[in-house]
């Protein structure tokens, strides 16, 4: 089981096609990476649940906990900035993409688990707490928050 999540940049940084190296990273629970509970607790916290047999916790509804699109989001500028400043030293032959995207999957995957960890709304229900014996909406055994990485692609 897999899934994708698109994030459309505002902001870009284009490379000369005669740079070599890959073009694409992919941060979160790239297929290949993360297990398939993992991503299924992915999916169900960050999109929400309708609850009983469509899926979600102890038989209830999920509400919607975008953290991924939240880290994206929050951090967006900074990821561009980080781009931008790297084209040049790309250029000038001091790194290579491959580095460069390593570095940026890095910053992403701290941001998506910090996400993860400090997201607090909307709060789990009062049965889901005296079942866990935690009100942290997103973290249980901290398993999902542990799978959280990044791959770079060509």
């Amino acid at each position: 089981m897999g899934f994708t999540v698109k994030v459309k940049r505002v902001q870009h940084v284009k490379l000369p096609a005669k740079v070599p190296g890959p073009r694409q990273i992919k941060v979160g629970f790239p297929a290949g990476e993360a297990d398939s509970d993992n991503i299924q607790k992915a999916v169900w916290n960050e999109f929400g649940t309708k609850g009983g047999a469509s899926g979600g916790g102890w038989g209830g509804p999920i509400p919607e906990r975008p953290f991924m699109r939240n880290s994206m989001r929050e951090n967006q500028s900074k990821y561009g900035s980080a781009l931008k400043a790297s084209a040049a030293k790309i250029l000038r032959g001091e790194t290579n993409t491959k580095q460069v995207l390593s570095k940026l999957g890095i910053l992403a995957q701290g941001d998506i688990q910090e996400e993860i960890t400090s997201l607090a709304s909307p709060p789990n229900s009062p049965v889901t707490i005296a079942l866990k014996g935690s009100s942290n909406p997103l973290i249980d055994s901290g398993e999902m928050r542990g799978a959280v990485t990044w791959k770079v692609h060509k």
